[in-house]
């Protein structure tokens, strides 16, 4: 092989790796994937010669099947599959056509026909932040987050692993302090708690959902400034400066200089004007 064909490989081989990286990350929401349904990848073999693709329109091929290969299921759809191929350069995922594969009983499918609706409505109740009888534990982390408390009780129909979250809601308070020369009221808001929710799981989906109201708990203060408000301080008028008197002002001193001529003392008449 020459050096440019050898080079052409290589590139080709490094591009397939970081598709199938890629490929293996897209997550199409109408796709039931096995992993997220807790089951196991399941063996199929290719019934004829088909490609492997990146995409579910076939626009990139990522390496050609040969009849007899097998193939693990891991998205299951309507008219395309989307499986793991162990290829020479190592496991390759990609889409393939579903009547290119043995086909499934009748059984499995219509199973997994069921696991799909089902994961349909989930993914919707989800995005509204609900929780529904049947939900994975995955799924109920998605809608409200992680638990609270986590505890596990024992019932005549098995194990029963309960959950708790605590419900709150916005309480808004005001608050003002001085600031620069400045009184500033803020509205700040706290979280209250009002409520909790328990959910049951058996097997592990959620057999019942339970609510509460008036739960006490003490919740730490989250403060948010909203809205500042600046007020100004009256203050008091600085004092008039003033100044003092000039030399001879009121000082009974005349134009001689000496003091006290021209101003008779207590008690004497005024000297007759010459």
């Amino acid at each position: 092989m020459n050096p440019t064909a050898r080079a052409c490989l290589l590139c080709w081989l490094a591009a397939v790796v970081v598709s199938t990286a890629i490929a293996g990350e897209i997550r199409h929401a109408d796709v039931l994937y096995l992993d997220e349904a807790g089951l196991k990848p399941l063996a199929l073999k290719t019934r004829r010669p088909v490609s492997l693709t990146f995409s579910r329109d076939q626009s990139t091929i990522l390496a050609p099947l040969r009849p007899g290969q097998t193939v693990w299921l891991m998205g299951y759809a309507d008219r395309r599959y989307f499986v793991e191929a162990r290829m020479v350069t190592g496991p390759m995922r990609g889409w393939v056509d579903a009547d290119a594969l043995e086909p499934l009983s009748l059984e499995l499918r219509a199973e997994l026909d069921q696991r799909r609706e089902r994961m349909r409505t989930n993914r919707a109740a989800i995005a509204r932040r609900e929780v529904l009888l049947g939900m994975t534990p995955a799924e109920v982390i998605a809608a409200w987050g992680q638990p609270t408390e986590k505890s596990r009780t024992a019932t005549a129909q098995g194990e029963e692993e309960m959950w708790q979250f605590i419900t709150y809601r916005s309480e808004p308070y005001t608050q003002t302090s001085f600031v620069g020369g400045f009184y500033v009221t803020e509205t700040l808001y706290r979280k209250v708690a009002v409520g909790a929710k328990q959910v049951a799981f058996r097997n592990g989906q959620v057999v019942a959902i339970r609510q509460s109201e008036n739960v006490q708990q003490q919740e730490p203060q989250q403060t948010q400034t909203i809205v500042p408000v600046p007020v100004p301080v009256p203050q008091r008028p600085p004092k008039k400066h003033q100044p003092a008197p000039h030399a001879g002002e009121g000082s009974g001193t005349g134009k001689s200089g000496r003091s006290g001529e021209g101003t008779p003392k207590s008690g004497e008449p005024p000297s007759p004007s010459p």
